[in-house]
């Protein structure tokens, strides 16, 4: 493990798999504490932030994992609420949960619709709320929001 994040806490949401689960690895070694965030379990049962969190934890860091939906107000007090109670604090945000319908956009229906602004949208809200007064008493914090190539490129009819 480096060092470059030492003594920082990171929350990385929908870290249980894909772009997410490789922010929270590296950032693990690069010695960061960090809460892996995903509500979803995997084909056997296992919850995938239980499986990050883990991979983290044998490599030799430290994490813990959090299954609250980004989709909520209370979601995100709930993530935001693992880092201050697993770690004392929360530095750095980082906001790649995501989900995608694989439609034509003609074809959305509205729970659909909602269903995507609900994580995409409300998601990085309710999180970004719920850590900007930790990181303002800290006066410090780093905030980072990622997005998918469907935000620039809609889905072929």
């Amino acid at each position: 493990m480096a060092n470059r994040l030492a003594g920082k806490v990171a929350v990385v949401t929908g870290s249980g798999r894909g772009i997410g689960r490789g922010i929270a690895m590296l950032m693990a070694e690069e010695g960061a504490r960090v809460v892996v965030n995903d509500p979803f379990g995997d084909s056997d049962g296992t919850m995938v932030a239980d499986k990050a969190a883990k991979e983290i934890r044998d490599a030799g860091g430290v994490a813990a994992a959090n299954y609250d939906s980004v989709a909520t107000m209370s979601g995100g007090e709930g993530i935001i609420g693992a880092a201050i109670k697993n770690f004392g604090r929360i530095d750095i945000l980082v906001n790649t949960a995501g989900n995608f319908v694989r439609k034509a956009t003609l074809d959305i229906t509205e729970s659909e619709f909602d269903a995507l602004m609900s994580v995409h949208v409300k998601g990085v809200f309710a999180c970004v709320k719920a850590a900007l007064p930790h990181m303002v008493k800290q006066k410090s914090g780093r905030i980072i929001n990622f997005t998918s190539r469907a935000a620039f490129v809609g889905a072929s009819s």
